[in-house]
């Protein structure tokens, strides 16, 4: 019966009648069905349909459906789907899945889904800042082998604080660089680095802008390469 019920729902994906769609009849079957060879099914033909919208679905059907081939059938919907979005969930069913063979099906949809690619917005904080802190971001990020993209799946947003002052005969630059990264889930890491530069004396505006992009550079650095170290790229 159950067999027969799976033929049936494949079928009916690919000649669909009525109201339902196609990919929300294979969403429900996907995320209600009480067998796993109409489970897996579905996951199998939402990828072959290219259903970008069922990401969702196959992303918690990954992560929480209790049959394991539905699990690796999932795996391989978000693979063909390239579903980069997917990475966090990709990542943690390589790590902890109960199933070996989910864990390496992971493991190797990761890898095909090729290295996270971030996307930096503009630096927010001081106005004077911002243009040299986007540079030692980039600078840093692209030594580390981090890709940037304007689609980036994990977004990066700075913000930066300079604080110059005189005296005791020289003139200091206080630099403080906060990264806050997001992930597709809307999973929140802030990252932080400081530094300082001093020289003898008072400087003019070009001297003093090397200074601060100086600081920068040494601010932007730590949150970088923490970032490098929490992506696996270190």
């Amino acid at each position: 019966m159950r067999r027969r019920r799976a033929l049936a729902l494949a079928l009916a994906l690919a000649f669909p009648a009525g109201a339902e769609s196609p990919v929300e009849a294979a969403v429900h079957a996907l995320r209600r069905d009480d067998s796993l060879k109409v489970r897996t099914q579905a996951a199998i033909v939402l990828g072959q349909r290219g259903a970008l919208e069922a990401v969702p679905a196959l992303r918690q059907a990954v992560a929480e459906d209790r049959a394991s081939a539905v699990r690796l059938a999932a795996v391989g919907a978000l693979l063909k789907l390239g579903a980069r979005v997917a990475r966090p969930t990709l990542q943690a069913a390589a790590q902890a899945d109960a199933d070996p063979a989910v864990r390496a099906a992971a493991t190797r949809a990761l890898a095909a889904l090729g290295p996270v690619a971030l996307a930096l917005e503009e630096p927010a904080g001081t106005p004077s800042a911002r243009a040299a802190a986007r540079e030692a971001l980039q600078r840093h990020l692209e030594r580390l082998g981090l890709p940037l993209s304007a689609q980036g799946e994990v977004r990066l947003r700075p913000t930066v604080t300079v604080e110059v002052t005189t005296g005791g005969g020289k003139t200091t630059v206080s630099a403080k660089v906060s990264l806050a990264a997001v992930d597709g889930d809307g999973r929140l890491d802030l990252l932080e680095g400081s530094a300082r530069a001093s020289v003898a004396g008072a400087l003019p505006e070009a001297r003093l802008a090397g200074l601060t992009a100086k600081a920068l550079d040494a601010a932007a650095r730590g949150p970088c390469e923490d970032l490098a170290t929490r992506l696996g790229r270190r």
